[in-house]
């Protein structure tokens, strides 16, 4: 791909934006529509659910907090059944290392932090969506080398993260207790 193209050229063109937040929703399908995407809002789980169903998004951005006691983990979960291969991203406010473990759990292809810079955000989409495009079409041989394998200093439990998470401290499962995702296997 030498032309600078790349497969999501063409395949990210329906962005679902679940956010309960009116300014934010209303800026995000602002920003996004003035990229030539075509954006779709839900304001809770409800609404993502017959919109994910009714016209399955290329690209889903997610708040973790919601109305109606469903939180964005569930909707990426429910989402993510449906279709492994739809990116979902979440886009909120809560910056916590266990916040992004469980994300990562229930299958959040990424995870970024309000605020954000729109053009980061934009190109986290490109990345991400990439990524997803290949696992989809090039097989599990990219999924497989895109993760990180240690095992918890504390209680020895072997964990299995995402490569992007090198670096970061996450708590384990089994005990709580901080495990630093290597920078190198």
């Amino acid at each position: 791909m030498s032309n600078g193209m790349t497969p999501i050229d063409a395949v990210v063109n329906r962005i679902l934006v679940v956010e309960d937040n009116r300014d934010e929703a209303e800026f995000l399908k602002t920003f996004l529509t003035s990229k030539k995407y075509t954006v779709e809002i839900a304001k809770d789980s409800g609404q993502a659910q017959v919109a994910y169903t009714m016209h399955l998004p290329d690209f889903v951005l997610l708040d973790v907090m919601l109305p109606n006691e469903v939180s964005g983990f569930e909707v990426c979960e429910r989402m993510k059944k449906d279709n492994p291969f739809t990116p979902v991203m979440m886009l909120t406010a809560v910056d916590m290392d266990d916040s992004r473990a469980l994300a990562a759990r229930v299958g959040a292809d990424g995870y970024m932090t309000k605020p954000y810079d729109p053009d980061d955000l934009l190109e986290q989409i490109h990345i991400i969506a990439e990524e997803v495009w290949k696992q989809r079409h090039l097989g599990s041989k990219t999924g497989d080398s895109e993760k990180v394998r240690f095992s918890c200093g504390e209680c020895g439990k072997k964990l299995k993260v995402k490569a992007s998470h090198r670096g970061r401290t996450l708590n384990c499962p089994r005990c709580g207790q901080p495990a630093v995702v290597p920078m190198h296997d």
